[in-house]
């Protein structure tokens, strides 16, 4: 049976209890894409960056380097094969649906941002190849968008694995941990991209518990479709 219960679908209110703090994380991610668009460099960057690359052991390294190929799409697109494959079968279609949109909406944001801000990589610590723009870390903003949200609704759903949605979502902040130690990120566009992606987890969450707000987001691309 599908994850939620329609007796357990919640009032708005919890969501406005939310919307603060989730406008607040995008008023300081915008403001901040605007500072160092226009050239500013937080003090604590360079040193972090630094310190990082100076004190990295080989097997540590290893590590890091098999997280974040495992926050690359190829792996995202796999996992949620997999699961299309464990919850539709076991008519939980909408789980799997709002997981998906999730992170694809989230990378198409992160993607969005980068283009908007332009804000190139440190090129002297780089450990591996990467293009494109710096921030925000899409690995950081996705890995916990998808993830914290997954441990959400486990945790909702299974009050008693609630030690695994712990688990997960901790795992979760490691793909934007592994940019810094491959040198391909600012400390600033992880930390961002973490914030950015629990501000897309919680949200998500809440569509997932109330149904009448899907049907919301859905009704408003139909009149943008429409109107375009």
């Amino acid at each position: 049976m599908p994850l939620t219960n329609s007796s357990e679908v919640r009032k708005p209110a919890s969501f406005r209890s939310r919307k603060l703090w989730i406008v607040s994380i995008w008023g300081i991610a915008i403001a901040f894409g605007v500072a160092v668009r226009l050239g500013w460099m937080p003090a604590m960057d360079l040193p972090l960056l630094t310190w990082i690359r100076d004190h990295q052991l080989a097997g540590l390294q290893r590590i890091m380097y098999i997280i974040t190929v495992a926050g690359t799409w190829p792996f995202y697109i796999g996992l949620l094969l997999l699961l299309a494959l464990i919850l539709i079968p076991k008519k939980q279609l909408r789980d799997w649906l709002i997981l998906a949109l999730d992170a694809g909406l989230t990378f198409a944001v992160n993607n969005l941002l980068k283009v908007i801000f332009q804000r190139g990589r440190p090129l002297d610590f780089f450990q591996i190849s990467q293009g494109g723009s710096s921030f925000p870390s899409g690995h950081a903003m996705v890995a916990v968008a998808f993830y914290l949200l997954a441990a959400l609704m486990l945790a909702k759903a299974f009050p008693r694995l609630k030690w695994l949605a712990a688990v997960i979502g901790a795992v979760s902040f490691l793909p934007g941990l592994s940019r810094l130690f491959m040198g391909v990120h600012y400390p600033t566009d992880v930390v961002l991209g973490w914030l950015l992606g629990v501000s897309a987890a919680f949200f998500w969450y809440e569509v997932w518990l109330q149904p009448e707000m899907e049907k919301s987001i859905l009704r408003l691309a139909k009149k943008s479709l429409f109107h375009n």
